[in-house]
């Protein structure tokens, strides 16, 4: 028997039906605040699950949620910096000393005295004999100058960062501001002397995965894993899912080249390159290792424009290049004899860009994006063994990474003297 519904009754039915409606929000709402906290206190717990979630849902879908939870972190730090509840800060001190090797006294004599008259000795007063000058001692290494990179205290400033077991500063470091639209973001670099170190890649146990069989360690030879000899260590690239971005290591290419994409590749006589496959790098001999990561940021001096697309694939099938974001990256100088590592917190793919630009580089191109991916370290001897340090506190993730068996590629550095 049909029943009218009451006036009542109707408020109750339509309350549900807008509880209904708003609890899909509520639910996306609070795994964004879950997601943010997560990312930040357990950056390796965020990427576990992102991977799981992969495996269930697509990569589609959880980049769709990463670019929602990065987008959250990136208006309430700009909403924070409006609001004076957040200065921009430097990450280190700005007044840590460049390191420069001491040069020879010499005590100039009194302006306006004149030049003591050398008169030929006494035949019976033995000949003084002539003291050569004394050697100058050549200033130690040092990156170029770098001017307008920023408004922080010590921006721009280099500072020794590494040095050989001579004593010999083979590496400085600085920061700089490549976004106008996000003054408290900075970018970290390391500007590395390629003539007195050697770099080397790594395959990582798992990533980049290839159906290519060989021994994958992911751990740096034990010869090289010393005090004295290891400087440094920094991330590599995306997985193998995100571009198949090619890879070759020991004359084994485990993913073939793409050509025209951004390639870093070593030599067996120290050199490195990096440019675009098939027109700046090609297959030659001597060459040791190379690892391709999406298009060139800088090419031949110039910033790449197709890094402001903002619906590119190129640069892997994950977030989007404008997702502020950790990002990192590599270039180098014209004449190959600089090598800059660069990597920041809530940095868009085109300012990773514009920071390459501020440092004048012939080639540049991005590395490895995300909290728990992105880190630069370096190593000292203790009691227990090497101890890593990383180049910015806030680089997250397992402290140990490259000194134990790592399932993502990476870089080392070692010293040639």
């Amino acid at each position: 028997m049909y029943r009218p519904t009451s006036r009542a009754q109707g408020r109750r039915t339509r309350t549900k039906r807008r509880r209904g409606c708003l609890m899909p929000s509520l639910v996306v709402v609070l795994l964004v605040v879950i997601g943010t906290t997560v990312l930040g206190l357990r950056p390796e717990l965020a990427a576990q699950s992102a991977d799981m979630l992969r495996a269930v849902v697509g990569d589609e879908a959880v980049a769709q949620l990463e670019d929602t939870v990065f987008s959250l972190k990136d208006w309430a730090q700009h909403e924070a910096y409006q609001r004076g509840l957040m200065r921009s800060t430097a990450p280190w001190e700005a007044n840590t000393p460049v390191a420069v090797l001491p040069q020879p006294s010499v005590t100039p004599a009194p302006q306006g005295t004149p030049e003591p008259t050398r008169t030929k000795p006494v035949a019976t007063v033995p000949p003084v004999a002539t003291v050569p000058p004394p050697t100058p001692t050549p200033t130690a290494w040092q990156p170029a100058p770098l001017l307008d990179v920023g408004t922080m205290a010590g921006a721009g400033q280099w500072s020794a960062y590494l040095s050989d077991p001579a004593g010999r500063v083979v590496a400085y470091k600085t920061f700089v501001q490549p976004d106008p639209e996000r003054p408290y973001v900075y970018a970290a670099v390391v500007a590395i002397d390629v003539r007195a170190t050697q770099l080397h890649f790594v395959l990582g146990s798992e990533e980049p995965i290839s159906k290519v069989k060989l021994t994958r360690k992911g751990i740096i030879p034990a010869a090289d894993r010393q005090s004295g000899a290891l400087l440094a260590a920094f991330n590599g690239g995306f997985k193998a899912r995100h571009g198949s971005f090619g890879a070759m290591v020991n004359g084994v290419t485990v993913l073939p080249p793409i050509n025209h994409f951004g390639t870093i590749a070593l030599y067996q006589d120290g050199q490195i390159r990096i440019g675009a496959w098939g027109t700046d790098i090609v297959t030659t001999t001597g060459m040791v290792a190379w690892r391709q990561n999406g298009p060139l940021l800088i090419d031949h001096g110039t910033l790449n424009p197709h890094t402001a697309d903002q619906t590119s694939r190129d640069w892997g099938i994950i977030l989007n290049g404008v997702t502020a974001v950790e990002r990192s990256g590599i270039g180098i100088s014209a004449d190959g004899a600089v090598l800059y590592y660069v990597a920041g917190d809530s940095l868009i793919l085109p300012r990773l860009a514009s920071a390459f630009v501020m440092l004048d580089v012939a080639y540049a191109m991005q590395l490895d994006i995300n909290a728990v991916y992105v880190r630069f370290d370096t190593f000292r001897a203790s009691p227990a063994g090497l101890v890593a340090t990383p180049l910015l506190e806030a680089m997250k993730g397992e402290r140990q990474r490259y000194l134990r068996p790592w399932s993502r590629d990476f870089f080392y550095l070692t010293a040639t003297g």
